[in-house]
């Protein structure tokens, strides 16, 4: 008994759902190859490829990842057909990025070289077919059972087969490489196939680096965000997204690691002070509720030691890779909650006339909390120094009005 397999609509097939998933398909891959680098490796997204790997022999691998939503008849992806458009525009653009004149291979000595240093691989969920005559050449031709003529007479009557413009392109394209740098290119080219679940694959990488099972999803979700922030704001800074091994074991070490080094709170600091310590916002807000004078010049210039001192240690812990973006972020978090509790018990409803005791007892309990970051606790100094942060970017106050002061 046949299947019918429902119709789309065509908001459905032109939902940018198909294209999105792709995306995600190019990026856990990313990740996938990230978690298998080597010493002297690096990957790369969307920099020579979909997908590359710089090896540490000076050979590099090009990945082109194709993911189809098409399912067959049983439910599965459909199969890689010989004359598939994600096959043939695949091999087109390997075909111009050996030709690429712009790169200075516009001449066969340079197209060979970069060819020998190069393998070609296409990654898709589809599925293999036996019926797929091509790729069965192909690997015959790989494997010296068929000559290179041979597999020409195919291609060419592939190319003559089909009614596809863009397909007959694409292969034309592929024939117009020299004999001799085609022959080279066509034993470079490798296909994986029913490649879907990249999130176990990724899993199984995560475990393999000596992590306990009920930690994986956690250290899984933990990097896929840290990741893919510091993608967006490398792409909006206008970087590359290339991160050799050692880069990747100094940004992100931390996740990995179920017991850490403590933080260094005693570490060196030389403040650059701003040529106006009185204009500062966190100065006036502790003034408005007499917590220091107006001319108490040695106390401000040493609540503002405090203030950069945790600003510049916390961006020297993210950069050297002791801390990640989300602790930081959740240090911020609860400090301002701690200080949106004791706020609200001692400032939020109280009269005139108490206004600035209130504020000086909110902030003598908050001065004495010593608050914590990934399980460190930092001393009182760094600690006073993350709330006159919080209140010099004006995002907790003292006084009862302190937005509007």
């Amino acid at each position: 008994m046949s299947q019918t397999v429902a119709k789309k609509s065509f908001a459905e097939q032109a939902s940018a759902d198909t294209t999105e998933i792709g995306f995600h398909y190019q990026y856990y891959y990313f990740l996938y190859r990230l978690l298998n680098l080597k010493s002297g490796q690096s990957v790369g997204l969307e920099v020579k490829d979909d997908v590359h790997t710089d090896l540490d022999n000076e050979t590099q691998i090009l990945f082109q990842l194709k993911h189809t939503v098409q399912q067959n008849a049983t439910g599965g992806s459909i199969a890689l057909t010989e004359l598939d458009g994600d096959l043939w525009k695949t091999l087109r653009n390997w075909a111009k990025i050996i030709s690429d004149d712009t790169a200075g291979r516009d001449q066969q000595a340079k197209q060979h070289e970069f060819i020998n240093k190069t393998e070609f691989h296409l990654i898709s969920n589809k599925s293999e077919s036996s019926r797929n005559e091509f790729l069965r050449k192909l690997e015959a031709y790989k494997a010296t059972a068929l000559s290179l003529e041979d597999l020409c007479t195919h291609i060419n009557a592939l190319y003559e087969k089909t009614q596809d413009k863009d397909i007959k392109g694409y292969i034309g394209e592929v024939l117009t490489l020299d004999k001799n740098i085609l022959a080279a290119f066509l034993r470079k080219i490798y296909l994986e196939l029913n490649l879907d679940d990249l999130h176990t694959l990724i899993k199984m990488a995560i475990k393999e680096k000596m992590i306990e099972s009920s930690k994986v999803d956690a250290v899984f979700e933990r990097l896929d965000s840290n990741i893919r922030t510091d993608n967006y704001i490398r792409i909006k800074e206008g970087q590359k997204i290339e991160l050799d091994f050692d880069s990747f074991y100094k940004r992100y070490r931390t996740i990995f690691s179920s017991s850490r080094e403590p933080l260094q709170l005693g570490r060196p600091f030389a403040p650059a002070f701003p040529e106006d310590v009185f204009a500062q916002v966190f100065i006036k807000q502790l003034v408005a509720v007499s917590a220091m004078k107006i001319d108490d010049v040695e106390r401000a210039f040493e609540y503002t030691t405090n203030k950069l001192k945790i600003v510049r240690f916390l961006d020297d812990w993210l950069q050297s890779g002791e801390l990640v973006a989300d602790e930081i972020a959740d240090f911020h978090k609860d400090v301002k909650t701690k200080w949106r509790n004791a706020f609200e018990h001692w400032c939020e409803d109280c009269l005139d006339r108490d206004v600035v005791d209130k504020a000086k007892q909110l902030l003598y309990d908050l001065r004495k909390i010593e608050f914590s970051i990934a399980s460190n606790k930092l001393n009182t100094e760094l600690s006073n120094g993350e709330l006159y942060h919080l209140s010099d970017e004006r995002l907790i106050g003292w006084h009862r009005d302190w937005k509007t002061l």
